[in-house]
């Protein structure tokens, strides 16, 4: 008879049932070819004693192998290993503690391809202050109207027909009939609700949209420095990215002009009005002159809404998509930052032939979104919530720009350079060639202070040595601590 007692082994204290932990053992020794096909097993009682457990423990162990199909209990004979499941050369019996609780294999048993991946965490964790890329506070975010609203929905008497699948395969009707309105108020955006989808988020747009309209090989142009996740997006749709530069106005027009006379050009990628991560704006001419390119030149613009919501200075220049009356330009946007990251609703304007195909590839990777969370969002814009609660972060976020700014210039000035941003939750910061950046993001975590080296912004082969520091997340204590250890670490 087999070592039982060691091939079984019983651990008490682990999490899993005792009887799941017989079961999974057993069907290891099976796999492993120690217990073979038509072999038979010791009886409940027998097996019961030699493991030192409840022989109905034993019983039901059983009864899960066989409802599996790795056994057959046969009445007054016995029960037996399945003698349909293939033979297995044993492999050596060896003494072991993982049976009862294996753990998933830390490396697939095939080969699988490795996708660069841009992550960056910049959470609050460990009670670390975080200078981060640009993230909202949440602790301002309404979550008593939205809690309040969410769960209305959810005890009405119509929430039965929420609960099931959607018809509704680009969004829920009422977000996008508000989203329209919303947009056209804001942004001067006349589209209906058969031009708008609803994503999880910016990221799920710009993937959707990609994925739709690019062949491999196709030309995206974007800026040097660019937002990161957008170029692997394209990457991974099998486009080519091809840089531009970044001045003061935003993309140089010029150079995608001259791009477009040497090679046909798919689409070209822009945040219109808050470039990441240099925070600066396109100027109405290269606004002009971008739309001029692409009716020319046919290629699609991608037109990311990054901050708009968040301007102080003056109103914003409108983004492309208000001029755009030939198709050209899709523009995504996201409601995260205006509510909250952890709550993924984001929008695709674009022509309805376009937002048709993406819809369609989203059933890909999500049959539908939250349509209780996109109802409640409606009912917030309906009633006036969300204007209400971007008018007080506005503010908010408004006075820590000032402090911020303020602070740097006064604590730090002579280590950095930056222009004060005229919207958006970062400030660009661009440090003394002397400071080792990614050294001194490393130095500040003991700190307790997190922020982004300048790895993360480097074009490819150049250094940059700046960053972006965020301020909108910190209150004027939390802010005013963090620009100190800085200075400390800098310092020395």
């Amino acid at each position: 008879m087999l070592p039982y007692k060691t091939l079984v082994p019983i651990h008490k204290k682990s999490g899993m049932p005792i009887y799941l932990q017989v079961t999974k053992a057993l069907i290891q020794q099976i796999k492993e070819g120690r217990l073979a096909p038509a072999a038979k097993l010791p009886g409940s009682r027998t097996l019961a004693a030699l493991l030192g457990i409840h022989r109905k423990t034993v019983v039901a162990a059983y009864e899960e192998l066989d409802a599996q199909g790795w056994i057959h209990i046969v009445a007054a004979k016995g029960t037996f290993v399945t003698h349909k499941l293939p033979k297995v050369i044993p492999r050596t019996l060896t003494a072991t503690k993982q049976y009862g609780a294996q753990k998933i294999a830390a490396q697939t048993g095939f080969t699988i391809a490795t996708t660069q991946a841009y992550l960056k965490p910049m959470s609050r964790q460990n009670k670390l202050i975080a200078l981060d890329d640009g993230f909202p506070d949440t602790r301002i975010a309404p979550l008593e109207a939205l809690g309040r609203t969410y769960k209305s929905i959810v005890n009405s008497k119509y929430s039965r027909r929420y609960l099931g699948y959607s018809a509704f395969i680009k969004g829920d009707p009422n977000l996008r009939e508000e989203l329209a309105k919303y947009l056209l108020a804001t942004r001067g955006i006349k589209a209906d609700i058969d031009n708008i989808l609803i994503t999880r988020g910016s990221i799920m747009g710009f993937y959707l949209f990609f994925q739709t309209i690019l062949r491999a090989g196709d030309v995206v142009i974007v800026g040097e420095t660019n937002y990161r996740t957008a170029e692997y997006i394209v990457r991974k749709a099998q486009g080519k990215l091809l840089y531009v530069p970044v001045d003061q106005e935003g993309l140089d027009v010029d150079a995608i002009a001259e791009i477009c006379q040497r090679r046909k050009v798919r689409a070209v990628y822009v945040a219109s009005h808050h470039h990441h991560p240099t925070t600066v704006t396109l100027s109405a001419e290269r606004r002009m002159k971008l739309l001029l390119l692409a009716s020319e030149y046919r290629f699609a613009i991608i037109e990311d809404d990054y901050d708009y919501d968040y301007h102080y200075n003056s109103s914003p220049i409108l983004p492309l998509a208000s001029s755009d009356q030939e198709g050209f330009v899709t523009y995504v946007g996201s409601l995260s930052k205006t509510i909250a990251p952890a709550f993924r609703v984001g929008f695709v304007v674009a022509p309805q032939n376009l937002i048709e195909e993406m819809a369609k590839n989203r059933r890909y990777i999500d049959r539908q979104g939250d349509i209780i969370l996109e109802k409640t969002i409606a009912q917030l814009f309906a009633e006036g919530e969300i204007k209400r609660h971007l008018r007080k972060s506005l503010k908010i976020y408004h006075q820590r720009r000032d402090y911020f700014c303020a602070l740097l210039r006064n604590e730090l000035g002579e280590y950095l350079e930056f222009d004060t941003p005229e919207g958006g939750m970062a400030v660009w910061a661009r440090f003394a060639k002397d400071i080792a950046l990614d050294a001194l993001a490393e130095s500040a975590v003991a700190q307790g202070l997190t922020f982004t080296g300048a790895h993360h912004y480097n074009p490819i082969g150049k250094n940059l040595n700046a960053t972006r520091l965020g301020f909108a997340s910190n209150n004027e204590k939390e802010l005013t601590k963090a620009i100190g250890i800085l200075k400390q670490l800098i310092q020395g």
